[in-house]
């Protein structure tokens, strides 16, 4: 069996040279030119920086619209754009229903009528209150919730993440930011004390 370095070197042995042209903002046409003259082209999706930068955004929101009007959830959504071949910024093979999410909520679509308005759960506190509080968009927790980053389970009866109202958890979420953990683990039955675990 070959190393990795073995073949490395048996690949510059066959390319000849690869030529790289960005034409849209979220994918980059990949050219291998073969020594002896063959080549083989294809596309490598790159992350962009917003959801406008990607080539298909249009046909995204469109359908986004239509199936959250419908009353489809956003993992529905998500799933089924997916299917279709699209993604989101950040993540070049899915669409995250953060994504789907994001397009619904500026467009004013609420599958509950309490989305449009805080909520308050006695003991803990919603995505969005931690999202003020740390000074960050929503979805970048999304994001870090989907990637696994932070780990916890939507509330069985509420369908809303619910982080424990205690100093902790704001404290824990600050050190992640500044990147001095990887991952944590929020506990769903402990409201206060020991309600989290810094996993990596």
């Amino acid at each position: 069996m070959l190393t990795r370095e073995q073949k490395k070197a048996l690949l510059r042995c066959l390319i000849d040279k690869v030529v790289l042209h960005r034409a849209v903002p979220d994918r980059v046409q990949t050219r291998i030119v073969w020594r002896g003259g063959d080549t083989t082209t294809f596309e490598i999706p790159v992350p962009v920086g917003s959801f406008a930068d990607l080539s298909q955004a249009a046909e995204m929101e469109a359908i986004i619209l239509d199936l959250s009007q419908k009353g489809q959830t956003d993992e529905e959504i998500a799933h089924h754009l997916t299917a279709l071949g699209h993604r989101s910024p950040m993540c070049t093979d899915a669409v995250l229903p953060s994504t789907v999410m994001n397009i619904r909520l500026k467009h004013g679509i609420f599958l509950v009528r309490s989305q449009s308005h805080p909520r308050r759960i006695p003991g803990y506190l919603t995505l969005t209150q931690v999202a003020r509080a740390l000074e960050v968009k929503p979805h970048w927790l999304y994001h870090q919730i989907n990637k696994g980053c932070i780990r916890i389970d939507k509330d069985s009866r509420t369908g809303l993440y619910l982080f424990p109202d205690s100093p902790d958890t704001l404290a824990i979420l600050r050190r992640f930011q500044a990147g001095e953990c990887n991952e944590i683990r929020f506990s769903t039955e402990a409201v206060a004390g020991n309600d989290w675990e810094n996993v990596g």
